[in-house]
């Protein structure tokens, strides 16, 4: 398994316990917080890397830190992980057409009178 940046070790560590928070039955407001960390995995290249999902890395960390609780309700985390993964997947699609949908710069119309 390739090697992560702690940047994106720690966005999905932080995503990982939301997902827990949230299948504990705590507040989903929490769920707010996952924009942020989403952006930040993109900044930090996770959609570059090579054989990598978000959903499957999530599951496993989620697995891994909620124990029986995820082992339980795995429709519900499939469910956390799979609208994360789409939410990430809407924001790489947004940065990567972002450059091309902005117009190029235009002369100044400076008149004198």
């Amino acid at each position: 398994m390739e090697e992560m940046n702690p940047e994106i070790e720690a966005s999905l560590e932080a995503l990982a316990k939301i997902c827990c928070d949230a299948m504990a039955g705590d507040s989903i407001a929490e769920l707010e917080r996952c924009d942020g960390l989403l952006k930040s995995l993109l900044m930090s290249g996770y959609d570059r890397a090579e054989n990598r999902s978000l959903e499957v890395d999530l599951e496993k960390r989620v697995k891994d830190k909620c124990g029986e609780t995820a082992s339980h309700r795995g429709g519900e985390l499939s469910s956390l992980t799979a609208e994360l993964a789409s939410k990430f997947a809407d924001l790489a699609r947004q940065q990567s057409r972002a450059p091309a949908d902005q117009s190029p710069p235009k002369a100044a119309n400076i008149s004198n009178p």
